[in-house]
């Protein structure tokens, strides 16, 4: 992409790389932190329940229940900020710079393997 400027010296391509995460990775994200907080949900259940003699299907009643609410709104909340672009920051990486050469070389390593 030429970049056109008033200096006719830093007319020069330039690469523009932008970054956005894929739904994927906030699935991902959303199911880890799940897995995380529903543990504690039930640990908390079971204490406010111990003396019952069903309390360990009672917490894990409302431990399964939550998770899979809080993964569909975690998900939402996530895409919903990944609409927003306050807070993002375009990075530019210069043709054949060494910035540009180390990222195209860690690509090429990773494929490989």
């Amino acid at each position: 992409m030429l970049k056109k400027t008033k200096d006719p010296k830093k007319d020069t391509p330039k690469d523009i790389s932008t970054v956005r995460d894929r739904p994927v990775k906030s699935i991902f994200k959303a199911i880890t932190w799940r897995v995380i907080a529903s543990g504690t949900t039930w640990v908390l259940a079971w204490v406010f329940f111990q003396d019952d003699p069903y309390a360990i299907e009672k917490a894990s009643g409302i431990a399964a229940i939550e998770s899979v609410l809080k993964i569909v709104l975690f998900f939402l909340h996530e895409r919903a900020w990944n609409t927003v672009r306050w807070g993002r920051m375009r990075v530019i990486i210069r043709r054949n710079s060494m910035i540009r050469r180390k990222i195209i070389k860690r690509i090429i390593l990773s494929r490989k393997k």
